[in-house]
Parts: C-alpha cells; structure tokens; sequence
C-alpha cells in the first residue's frame, strides 16, 4: 500500500507539472492570437479568457493541494485515501475543462473567422447566434446551449458552421451526465458531417461517453477506429490514453455496467 500511493503521488506530480506547461503555453499562444482577430467587447471571447485565468488559478490552487496531500502522506493520516481520490477527480475535470476552452478557442479561429462570414446582416445573425450557443456552453448553461444549438440548426441548417453547432450538442449532453443522448448527437456529426473535422473528437467522444457508463467494450470500439481511421489527429493522442485504461479495467475480468437511469 505504502509504495502505491508514493507512486501515485509521484504519477501526480509529474502529470500536474506536464500537463500545466503543455496546456499554458498552447493556450497562451491561442489567446494572444484571439486577441489580434477578435473586438475586445466580444462577450463570448471576454468569456472565454476569463475561464482560462480562473483555470490557471485553479492550476496553482491545485500544486498547492498536492504539497498538503504529501504532508498528510507523511504524517500517516487517515485523511490519505480521500485527499488523493478528491485530488485526481479535481485534475480529471481540469483536464475535461481545458479540453473545452481550447476547441472552443479552435472554432474562433478556424470556421468563426472564416473569409465571407461578414457579409449580409443575416450572416451576422448567423454567427451571433452561434456564439451565444457557444458562451452557454462555456459558463456551463449547457441546457440553454442545447435549445440556442437547435435553433441554429433549424434556421441555418446549411451553415458553415452546423457541423459545429452538432458537435456542441453532444458536448452538453455529455457535461450533464446524459451519456445516451451525448453518443447520439455526436453520431449525428459522423453521419451528416462526414468530411467535417469534428468527426474524430465526436467518435473519441462517444468512446468516453461509453467508459463513463462502463460499457467498457464499446468504448473500446470507438476509441480504436478514432485510432485507426485519424492515427495523426489529437483525438487519437486522446484515445491512445484512453483506451490503456480500458485495457487496464477489461485485464481485471468482467465489468457490470453502470445502471440506467
């Protein structure tokens, strides 16, 4: 037990310290250049930075935590089971955040500022309607995001930026824990939006969807075809660590799957 949890404390560090310098330099860069091509009283930008300095502050808090959970470690306290499962549940959810901020950061860049989006004033309404769909999601108003992305979708269905808009539902569905109607949104972005490069993170998506209610078989399932059919894409760095925890929890035997609510 002693050499498990130093091992798991060591695991931490090293993550906590990679993953912090990864991510801040990726999104330092990625806000600069938001900064450049964006008005500086676009809301959902505004909200959009503010999320990654509270991340950031998050991310010192989070050090900090560590350090008081090596303290405990070291005192024998009983306190040692809990502060490390609360530990890895706060970095699982720093992770799942981060994840968000930077392809909402992505869309602004790519599809948002695409030549020929300030046209008309009904492509204005376009956009405008999409990045208000785009801020719920990012202050977590993921049920209005929901209601906001189908009225993109059925007034602009050919946009340029329904495949997105489609991949946004699935998010939410799967920020609120609705598992089965994550998988199916983010099959509609596979289906609909075949060429589209949302496709690998949706199927990386319904891979997780799949882990989270222990239908580990499945899971497995997708995140190899994210794998096989987009080895060079982000979503299969993803699915790469992914997929070795399943293997992980298949090697033990046989897994119940989570009850259906």
């Amino acid at each position: 037990m002693l050499r498990k949890i130093l091992f798991f404390i060591f695991s931490l560090s090293l993550l906590t310290s990679s993953f912090s310098l990864a991510w801040a330099g990726k999104l330092d860069q990625e806000v600069d250049e938001l900064k450049r091509i964006q008005d500086t009283n676009n809301k959902t930008l505004a909200d959009t930075v503010q999320a990654v300095t509270s991340l950031r502050q998050e991310m010192q808090e989070l050090k900090g935590s560590l350090e008081e959970l090596k303290h405990f470690f070291q005192e024998g306290s009983q306190k040692n089971d809990k502060m490390i499962n609360e530990f890895d549940y706060r970095l699982t959810g720093m992770e799942e955040r981060v994840t968000l901020l930077h392809e909402q950061m992505q869309d602004f860049l790519n599809k948002s500022q695409a030549p020929g989006k300030k046209g008309s004033k009904s492509e204005e309404s376009e956009e405008s309607l999409y990045k208000h769909a785009l801020s719920d999601v990012n202050t977590q108003n993921y049920k209005v995001a929901l209601q906001t992305f189908d009225k993109f979708l059925q007034k602009y269905p050919k946009s340029s930026l329904a495949d997105n808009a489609q991949y946004w539902k699935g998010e939410a569905y799967f920020a609120l824990k609705d598992f089965p109607n994550a998988v199916l949104e983010f099959q509609k972005v596979v289906k609909k939006y075949p060429k589209s490069d949302k496709v690998p993170g949706a199927i990386l998506k319904q891979g997780y969807a799949f882990f989270e209610i222990k239908e580990y078989m499945d899971a497995k399932a997708f995140l190899q075809k994210v794998i096989t059919e987009f080895p060079t894409s982000e979503a299969a760095s993803s699915a790469k660590e992914k997929l070795q925890k399943v293997d992980q929890i298949l090697a033990k035997g046989p897994v119940a799957p989570a009850p259906k609510k």
